[in-house]
Formats: C-alpha cells, sequence, structure tokens
C-alpha cells in the first residue's frame, strides 16, 4: 500500500462507515413509517365519495397502488425509495418527492436565517457573559436569557404576533407576501435556539479560560483577542458545533407547527396535510427527506468536530 493510500484510506473508511449509517437510518425511518401508515386507515375510503360504491372503492384503491399484499407493497416501497420515487401524491396528483423539494425552498427561508441569527446572538452573549463571570452585568445577563429559554418558541411567537401585528400592526400576522412574514417565525425560533445555545458557550468558555494552555498564554503577554479566539474559542467549538447540529433538527421540526399556525407553503405544513389525509406517498417523501438532512447535517457536524479535535481525529481515522 502506498503511502498515499496509507493516508487516504482511514478517511474513506470514515465516510464509508457514516454512508452505511445513512443507509440504515433511512431505512428504519422508512420501514416504521411504511407500516404506522399502513395501520392508520385505507386511504381509498377517505379519498372516495360518500356514494361511492364497494367496487369504485376498489378502482380507486388499485389506481392508487395500495391493492397489493402488504409486503408486496413494502418491497416496492424500499426499490422507489432507492430511486427517490415515491410515487405520485394522492392527493395532488403530482410526483411527491418534487412536491417536496419545492415545498423545501420556503422552509429553508426560514431555518438559514434563523440558525444564522441563533448562532451568531449565542455566541456573543456567551463569551460576553463568560468574560464577565460573578460580576453584575453578567449575571444579570443571564438571568434575561434563562427567562427567554423558559418560554417555549410557539408562545413566543403568538406574543410578537399580538405586540406587533396586533397592537403596532408592524408586520403582516400570517403569510409571506413580500418577506416580512418571515420576521416573526424567524424571531421566535431564534429567541429560543440563542438562548440555550449562550448558556452552552457561557459553561464552555469558562472551562477553556480555565485551561492551562490558555493560562500559560496569558502569561507570556500575548493579546487577551488572540488569547479568546486563537486558544480559547478552539477548544469550547467542538461540542458547541455538535450542539449546532442539532439544533438544525429542532428547527425543521418546528416547522410543523410555526407554518401551520403562520400559513407559509413549506414543507411543515405539506407534512401536515398529507397526515392529515393519510397520503402515504406524501407522507413517505417528506419524512424520508427530512430525515435525510438530519442525518447529513448531524454526520457533517460530526466531521467537523473530528477535524477540529486532535484527539477524536486519532481516535476516527485510527
Amino acid at each position: 500500500m502506498s503511502a498515499v493510500l496509507k493516508r487516504v484510506w482511514p478517511v474513506l473508511v470514515f465516510i464509508l462507515k457514516r454512508l452505511a449509517l445513512l443507509a440504515i437510518v433511512l431505512w428504519g425511518v422508512t420501514t416504521v413509517l411504511f407500516f404506522i401508515m399502513r395501520l392508520s386507515g385505507d386511504p381509498a375510503e377517505l379519498f372516495a365519495p360518500q356514494e361511492a360504491t364497494p367496487e369504485q372503492i376498489e378502482a380507486l384503491r388499485v389506481d392508487l397502488g395500495l391493492d397489493g399484499p402488504v409486503w408486496q407493497q413494502y418491497l416496492s416501497m424500499l426499490a422507489g425509495a432507492a430511486r427517490l420515487d415515491f410515487g405520485d401524491s394522492f392527493a395532488f396528483r403530482q410526483d411527491a418527492f418534487g412536491l417536496i423539494l419545492e415545498r423545501m425552498g420556503p422552509s429553508l427561508t426560514v431555518i438559514l436565517p434563523t440558525l444564522i441569527l441563533m448562532v451568531v446572538l449565542g455566541f456573543v452573549t456567551g463569551i460576553y457573559a463568560a468574560l464577565n463571570q460573578g460580576r453584575a452585568r453578567g449575571r444579570s445577563l443571564m438571568t434575561a436569557v434563562f427567562v427567554l429559554d423558559a418560554i417555549p418558541y410557539f408562545i413566543m411567537a403568538l406574543l410578537l404576533v399580538l405586540v406587533l401585528s396586533i397592537q403596532f400592526q408592524l408586520l403582516p400576522a400570517s403569510g409571506n407576501v413580500d418577506g416580512r412574514g418571515l420576521i416573526i417565525p424567524v424571531v421566535a425560533l431564534a429567541i429560543g435556539g440563542f438562548a440555550t445555545l449562550a448558556r452552552l458557550v457561557r459553561g464552555q468558555m469558562i472551562d477553556a479560560l480555565g485551561q492551562t494552555s490558555v493560562q500559560m498564554a496569558r502569561s507570556k503577554g500575548i493579546s487577551p483577542a488572540q488569547v479568546l479566539f486563537g486558544h480559547a474559542l478552539p477548544i469550547a467549538l467542538p461540542p458547541l458545533i455538535s450542539f449546532i447540529g442539532m439544533m438544525f433538527s429542532f428547527l425543521l421540526g418546528s416547522l410543523i407547527i410555526l407554518e401551520t399556525m403562520f400559513n407559509l407553503s413549506g414543507v411543515g405544513a405539506l407534512l401536515v396535510r398529507a397526515v392529515q389525509s393519510r397520503d402515504f406517498a406524501l407522507v413517505t417523501a417528506a419524512v424520508f427527506f427530512m430525515a435525510f438532512l438530519i442525518t447529513i447535517v448531524n454526520m457533517l457536524a460530526e466531521f467537523i468536530v473530528t477535524l477540529i479535535d486532535p484527539r477524536l481525529r486519532s481516535k476516527a481515522l485510527a
């Protein structure tokens, strides 16, 4: 084995293991979802008119691809999932996966600004509180953070609607015509996320500032900014990056409630409608894609943490 291959091989093994894990996660999600959806009832009876005869219901069942044995439907679903072909949506009569991709755009316009706002405010607040530990301003700031962290995001969204939409009429209460309709959902989500992240950043930075290597850097006369960002922050980063990856999962799941509340045409509201109408193809495509995104983002966070932390890097690539 050449020297280059010896260096690349552990990285390839690491990537292959994560891809295998991704495949297992997606198989497990689609399998559990398949059997839960089948236990929920017959979509043919739901979509058929009230006056439909048994023959008409059976014809609709054949049209929806639900006439075969359960095991046959399961294998067909797995084969289609491998090709990203989940069939047509029962309700919309168009490709289910294509519809999910179409609605993911509006959802990302909520998630990405929220994530950026949450990270910036969380790091600034947490670092400032760590540098002012034991002082009145540091304690006051963390008290406010604890209060904000205790308010659920959907309650915060309702409070913002009450103040900004109803009382002062500055922002629309629902919909998103000119982009202003996204401000309240983004701010409501970011407040809770930034408060939790700020607490974690503060704790990690306090621990990092007390490390021997950081104390030695201070004793050498290095500037406070270089000590903070060049020595303390890299020590504190690994768990913070992992938490940000988990927060992406929370933000994606929260869209199910917020998009319904604010009448936004994203994948969250679409999933709610699909579940209510027992739209097997659309539910499977939505959950499959959301599970894929969540797993990929968390694996990316794990990879970044592995690159940053030499101890984890040597263990993972061993």
